[in-house]
């Protein structure tokens, strides 16, 4: 999987760019001026998040609605035509991360008026805790490694120490591993479907391949039958996100798709009175 090259400045692309960093911006200001007076760093936590909640459903809606913008902008500069379809589903055997605390939140809410919430929350959980366990065994393998290494004044492994972080490193590996262990998101139908598409993050709206999706599995994810790439936004739009999603630093929320919204979930005795 890659990243293609910068995107050629179209006057589509120009526009999308122009409408995200316009959103973005606005929603800045709103955030600081709250945190301001409030008299803290961060606008959103316990204390004000049910008020907060159709502010934050209206701007996350709005996001992707933009976001799906950039890509009908972007997209037809790839070199090859999509091969992404309906019901094929094999990329949502990842374990996402990079996912918004504005998007759980609005997620959640969405979810709430499901009947399947507790076996949703169940599912998360069963995910997230098979992706701590992928991912405390391969801290643990790098640190030996680390520590063998330097007990014999040699570089660890695979650059485990001397070009990322051990955390990094372990991240790194273990979403590999879990990818292999071929779990289905807890979203996805019996026929590979997404339940939420319209409310699912932009982590899972910036993936696409351009090769057949036979080819989206574990034993072809890094071979040349598999040619599938995301497409990141401009670097000033991912700071203009980061620094929104710094506002929402009080709900402590966890960037991983499965693991912030069992996070969320603790707020649920909040979220229950919350405004629709």
């Amino acid at each position: 999987m890659e990243a293609y090259r910068e995107y050629f400045p179209t006057k589509a692309f120009r526009v999308a760019e122009m409408r995200l960093s316009a959103l973005l911006g606005a929603e800045r200001d709103r955030l600081d001026a709250l945190a301001a007076e409030l008299g803290r760093e961060s606008a959103v936590g316990p204390d004000n998040l049910v008020e907060q909640m159709p502010f934050v459903r209206k701007f996350t809606r709005e996001y992707h609605r933009l976001f799906a913008q950039y890509l009908d902008a972007v997209l037809p500069q790839q070199p090859r035509p999509i091969q992404c379809r309906p019901a094929c589903g094999n990329c949502c055997h990842h374990y996402p991360m990079s996912v918004e605390p504005f998007e759980l939140l609005t997620l959640y809410s969405d979810l709430r008026g499901r009947n399947d919430l507790l076996d949703i929350m169940e599912a998360c959980q069963v995910r997230s805790s098979l992706f701590s366990k992928f991912f405390e065994r391969r801290r643990e393998e790098a640190l030996q490694r680390q520590d063998s290494a330097a007990a014999e004044g040699e570089n660890t492994p695979d650059g485990a120490a001397d070009h990322m972080d051990i955390d990094d490193y372990a991240e790194d590996r273990a979403l590999h591993d879990y990818f292999g262990a071929w779990n289905p998101c807890p979203f996805s139908d019996k026929v590979g479907d997404c339940t939420v598409y319209p409310l699912r993050p932009v982590s899972c709206r910036m993936y696409f391949s351009e090769t057949d999706p036979k080819f989206c599995t574990p034993e072809h994810l890094q071979t040349p039958e598999n040619d599938s790439y995301i497409v990141y936004l401009p670097d000033s739009v991912e700071d203009a996100v980061y620094g929104i999603s710094e506002h929402y630093a009080l709900l402590d929320l966890p960037e991983s798709y499965f693991g912030g919204l069992l996070a969320v979930n603790r707020f649920e005795g909040l979220l229950g009175g919350a405004p629709a």
